[in-house]
């Protein structure tokens, strides 16, 4: 689980983590959608975040439970389920330990959720926690990133502007340009990735009314570290957490594993002999 640190940096970052998805594809949506249809529609979330597949999913017809860590991404997570109408239930909650009451037809840890854990040992965790909320006929997705040799190379790496878009936030909500710029810096021996987000802020309002354009720049910066998860890893995870790896895939398309830039490990309990 992220320390106290990570998780008041997450917390200060979540109502502008959806920024990231503005021109994103909703292929991982309609992956969890068309295996809803499959599998059955009671649904868990983990790292349910902003509430954007949870959300999703439940507008699809599918009764969804989300849990996460930040009290303040289940903050934003309830605002867009009431904006959209639809009703979820957001537990907080650590995922590599919780106890609910139902179990589920599908379990999903979507976009990198599981890298969240700092070692092997709460991947294990957390897999224990889905074996034990898991329908006996139900399945488990993991979305996770693919491993890439830059993951294993010693830092210093440099600083990527990851995107710049203009967005209306604030209260009175006014135009604003938000700049996203990433570094990250690999730990290799204990395959973590140090990640800083820097979100600079400009009012595109103010910068109208300033002569020369030039308008106070306001910056959100937020660190955690990411775990870099291997195929083996997940699967040596999942056999001890009663689990066991159906497939896995490189991209929301299900092509095979290596022509993608992700991981998406497909799970079930394993049968008693």
């Amino acid at each position: 689980m992220p320390n106290q640190s990570d998780l008041e940096n997450i917390d200060l970052i979540a109502p502008l983590y959806d920024l990231d998805f503005a021109a994103f594809p909703r292929e991982d949506l309609e992956l969890y959608q068309w295996l809803s249809e499959t599998h059955g529609k009671n649904i868990l979330e983990l790292g349910v975040g902003t509430g954007r597949i949870g959300v999703g999913l439940a507008q699809s017809g599918a009764t969804v439970t989300g849990i996460d860590l930040s009290e303040q991404m289940i903050v934003e997570a309830t605002k867009l389920a009431k904006k959209q109408n639809v009703e979820i239930n957001l537990i907080v909650s650590d995922m590599t330990d919780f106890e609910l009451t139902s179990r589920f037809d599908l379990i999903c840890a979507p976009m990198g959720t599981l890298q969240h854990c700092q070692d092997i040992n709460e991947v294990v965790n957390t897999f224990r926690m889905i074996e034990k909320h898991l329908d006996d006929e139900g399945i488990a997705v993991i979305d996770v990133d693919a491993p890439l040799p830059d993951d294993f190379t010693p830092p210093p790496m440099p600083p990527i502007q990851h995107w710049s878009q203009l967005v209306t936030i604030g209260s009175p909500p006014e135009l604003h340009r938000v700049t996203k710029t990433v570094i990250i810096e690999p730990e290799p021996a204990i395959s973590l990735k140090h990640v800083i987000w820097h979100y600079d802020i400009t009012n595109e309002v103010a910068r109208n009314t300033h002569s020369g354009g030039a308008a106070p720049l306001h910056r959100v910066t937020a660190e955690f570290s990411l775990l870099t998860i291997t195929p083996g890893e997940i699967q040596l995870a999942a056999n001890l957490a009663g689990m066991e790896l159906i497939d896995l895939y490189g991209d929301y398309d299900l092509s095979p594993y290596g022509d993608g830039v992700r991981q998406i490990a497909l799970l079930k309990r394993q049968e008693l002999s």
